[in-house]
C-alpha cells in the first residue's frame, strides 16, 4: 500500500510540474503573438489541463491522507464530489477545445472575407480609375475641338483676305508672291485643322457581343459589400434569358457602377435597392431603383448638366458621362424621382444594331 501511495504521490507531483511547464511555454507563445488564435487556444487549454491535474493529484493525496489516518469513511463520503470535480474539469478542457476550434473556423472565414474584400476594393479602384480616365479623355477631346474651332476662324479670315487682295493686285505687283504664299499656307493649316477635327470626332469604340445580364451581375458582385456594410437590401431581378447585344462591357461597367454607387450613397441604412433587366421588342432595359431621400423636380432637371452637383466634393460630371456612355450605345437614359420616395434610373439599349452604328463618336 505504501509503494502505491509513493508512486501516486510522485506521479501526481510530476504531472503538476509538467502541466505548469506547458502553461509557461504556452504563455510565452501567446505573449509573442497575442493575435494568433492557435497560441491563445494552447494557453487556455494548458490552464484547464493544469486545473484538472491539480484537482486529480490533490484529490489522490487527500484520499491517502484520510485512509492512513483511519478516516476512510470520510473519503467514501467525499469520493463522489472529488470524481465529479475531476469530471467537470475534464469537460471544461473539452469545452475550451471545442470553443477555440469554432473560433479558428471563424478566423479562417474572416481571412477569406478579408481577401475577398481586398479583391473587390481593387476592382472598385480600377473602375474609379477607368471613370476618371474616361472623364479626362472626354474633357481633353472637347478642349481640343474648341481649340481647333478657335484656330479655324482666323485662318479662314487670313486665307479669304489673301485671295481678295490677290484679285485686286496687278499681275506685275511683286507682293503677289507673298500673298500667294500666305494664302497657300492658310489653306494648308485649314486642311490640318479639318483632319484634326475628323480624328477627334471619329475616335471609335469597337463593341462586341456581350450579355447585358452578365455585365449587370458583375457590377452587383463588386458593389455588394458596400451595400452590406450599410445594411442595405440589394435585390437583382434579371431577365431569365441572355440579353445579347453589341455592347461595350468596359464602358457599361463603369456607367452602371457609378449609378449603383449613387443609389447606395443616397439610400439610408435598412433601405432597399432593386436592379432589374428586361426586354421589350429589340430594346433591352436596365432599371436601378432605390428607397433613398429622392430629389425634387428642379434637381432632376439638372442632373445631366455638367458641373451641377448636390454632393459635397462632387464634380458634377458623373451622370454627364454616364449619359454619354448610354448614347454611345444608341440608347437613352431617364431619371425619375420624388422627395422621400426614392429615385429610379431607367436605361434603354437597342439589342441589335449594325457594326457601323456600334462605332461611336466622342463629339
Amino acid at each position: 500500500m505504501l509503494s502505491i501511495w509513493t508512486v501516486d504521490f510522485f506521479g501526481s507531483a510530476v504531472a503538476i510540474i509538467l502541466a505548469g511547464l506547458c502553461l509557461a511555454e504556452a504563455r510565452k507563445l501567446m505573449q509573442g503573438k497575442p493575435d494568433n488564435p492557435l497560441y491563445a487556444f494552447f494557453f487556455w487549454l494548458t490552464v484547464t489541463f493544469l486545473a484538472f491535474t491539480l484537482s486529480r493529484s490533490l484529490g489522490h493525496l487527500f484520499k491517502y491522507t484520510l485512509i492512513f489516518s483511519g478516516a476512510a469513511n470520510v473519503w467514501e463520503f467525499l469520493r463522489p464530489f472529488s470524481g465529479g470535480f475531476n469530471t467537470l474539469a475534464f469537460m471544461t478542457v473539452a469545452a475550451v477545445t471545442m470553443f477555440f476550434h469554432h473560433i479558428q473556423r471563424i478566423y479562417r472565414r474572416m481571412e477569406a472575407n478579408h481577401a475577398e474584400l481586398e479583391s473587390v476594393s481593387r476592382e472598385i479602384l480600377n473602375l474609379n480609375r477607368d471613370l476618371e480616365t474616361l472623364v479626362m479623355e472626354r474633357t481633353m477631346a472637347e478642349m481640343a475641338l474648341g481649340v481647333a474651332d478657335g484656330i479655324r476662324n482666323p485662318i479662314c479670315v487670313i486665307g479669304g483676305f489673301s485671295h481678295l487682295l490677290l484679285r485686286r493686285l496687278t499681275p506685275e505687283d511683286p507682293s503677289r508672291q507673298w500673298l500667294r504664299a500666305i494664302a497657300e499656307e492658310a489653306k494648308r493649316m485649314e486642311q490640318m485643322v479639318e483632319k484634326f477635327e475628323t480624328l477627334a470626332k471619329e475616335r471609335e469604340y469597337f463593341f462586341g457581343q456581350e450579355d447585358l445580364n452578365l455585365i449587370v451581375q458583375d457590377v452587383l458582385t463588386i458593389l455588394a459589400p458596400e451595400a452590406e456594410a450599410k445594411n442595405l437590401n440589394l435585390e437583382a431581378k434579371l431577365w431569365p434569358q441572355p440579353l445579347i447585344g453589341k455592347l461595350s462591357k468596359h464602358l457599361l461597367r463603369v456607367g452602371l457602377s457609378h449609378l449603383l454607387r449613387n443609389a447606395i450613397e443616397a439610400t439610408p441604412p435598412g433601405g432597399c435597392i432593386e436592379v432589374l433587366t428586361s426586354l421589350e421588342g429589340d430594346q433591352a432595359h436596365v432599371e436601378i431603383k432605390d428607397t433613398g431621400k429622392g430629389m425634387s423636380a428642379e434637381v432632376v432637371e439638372k442632373v445631366f448638366v455638367p458641373f451641377y452637383t448636390t454632393k459635397i466634393g462632387g464634380t458634377g460630371l458623373g451622370l454627364v458621362f454616364v449619359r454619354q456612355i448610354v448614347e454611345e450605345h444608341r440608347g437613352d437614359i431617364k431619371v425619375t424621382s420624388k422627395p422621400g420616395r426614392g429615385t429610379t434610373v431607367s436605361i434603354n439599349l437597342p439589342q441589335r444594331f449594325t457594326e457601323r452604328e456600334a462605332k461611336t463618336k466622342t463629339a
